[in-house]
C-alpha cells in the first residue's frame, strides 16, 4: 500500500503541465509597429505586454522595459488596444497559457476569443491586418513553451 501511495505521489508531482508564452517576433531589419486588441475576457493576453530580445533560435535573451508601449481603451467596449514599436530582433510578449497547443481546438478557440485584431506596419505600410477569425493562421509553434508570429519583410 505504501508503494502505491508513493508512486501516486510521484506521478502527481511530475505531471506534464507546462507554460506556453505568446510572442510577436520582428525578424525584419527595420522597426515594426504592432497594434492588437485584447478581448474582454483577458484570460490569455495581458494588458501590459513586455518587449524582449531573441536570438536566431528564438530563445529569449533579455526582458526590457517597454517604454514604447501605448495602451488605450476602446470607447465602445471593454477591450484594450495595445500599440508598440519593435526594433529588429525584438519580440513582444503578449501573454501565456498553461498546456497550450495550436493543435487543440479548445486552445485555438481561446486564442480567437482573446485576440480580436492584430495589425503590423512597417515604414508606414501595412504588412498585415487580421481579425479573430484568421489570427490563429499567423501563429506557429516555436517550441513547447513558445508560440508566436514571425513578422517577415513584406514581399513585393
Amino acid at each position: 500500500m505504501k508503494k502505491k501511495i508513493g508512486l501516486l505521489s510521484l506521478l502527481i508531482l511530475t505531471s506534464c503541465s507546462y507554460n506556453t508564452d505568446f510572442y510577436i517576433f520582428n525578424t525584419t531589419e527595420n522597426p515594426i509597429f504592432v497594434t492588437y486588441e485584447c478581448g474582454p475576457n483577458g484570460e490569455v493576453f495581458v494588458p501590459i505586454p513586455r518587449i524582449v530580445e531573441f536570438d536566431s533560435d528564438f530563445e529569449i535573451l533579455e526582458i526590457k522595459k517597454a517604454y514604447e508601449i501605448g495602451i488605450e481603451s476602446k470607447s465602445d467596449s471593454e477591450n484594450k488596444i495595445i500599440t508598440c514599436e519593435l526594433k529588429s530582433r525584438q519580440a513582444l510578449w503578449i501573454g501565456n497559457d498553461i498546456n497550450f497547443s495550436l493543435n487543440d481546438p479548445n486552445d485555438v478557440l481561446i486564442l480567437k476569443e482573446n485576440l480580436n485584431e492584430l495589425k503590423v506596419e512597417q515604414n508606414g505600410e501595412k504588412l498585415f491586418r487580421v481579425d479573430d477569425r484568421y489570427v490563429v493562421d499567423f501563429f506557429e509553434t516555436i517550441d513547447r513553451h513558445t508560440v508566436g508570429i514571425k513578422v517577415k519583410k513584406a514581399s513585393r
